[in-house]
């Protein structure tokens, strides 16, 4: 007898949209989770997720840090810009996001706001840190 165990789900995101885009694994953490949830209630609007969760060899192969946040299920990579982007800057400072990357040039597809709550004193890993992408 083969068992089915009921997938995971968090208002307004879906599973797909976090998972891995190399392998397909999810190991998003539930207190970040619970954080972006608040986040998007506060933005009361849709938040487009363009990375979730990554494994350490898809976040290496893609060029990704690997000290990443994305590796710890604790990050996110959110498509916005302008107006969008500086709402969504303005609650994550609010709600104790401790890492926010920004990267706004070029085109609109492809800017994004990067998410994390990686805790302070994680050795090799700054925090509280803002920074641009180039």
């Amino acid at each position: 007898m083969v068992v089915k165990l009921a997938s995971k789900r968090w208002k307004y995101f879906s599973e797909e949209e976090l998972r891995c885009k190399g392998t397909g694994e999810l190991k998003m953490m539930e207190e970040f989770m619970a954080k972006l949830i608040l986040l998007r209630e506060k933005v009361n609007q849709p938040l487009v997720i363009s990375s979730g969760y990554r494994t350490p060899e898809y976040n290496k192969r893609i060029g990704g840090s690997s000290k990443s946040a994305h590796i710890l299920g604790q990050a996110v990579d959110i498509v916005c810009s302008g107006t969008k982007a500086h709402t969504i800057l303005m609650h994550a400072l609010e709600l104790g996001f401790t890492g926010i990357g920004v990267k706004q040039h070029g085109d609109h597809k492809s800017r994004f706001i990067h998410l994390d709550t990686v805790k302070t004193g994680v050795e090799g890993i700054p925090r509280p840190w803002v920074w641009s992408y180039k």
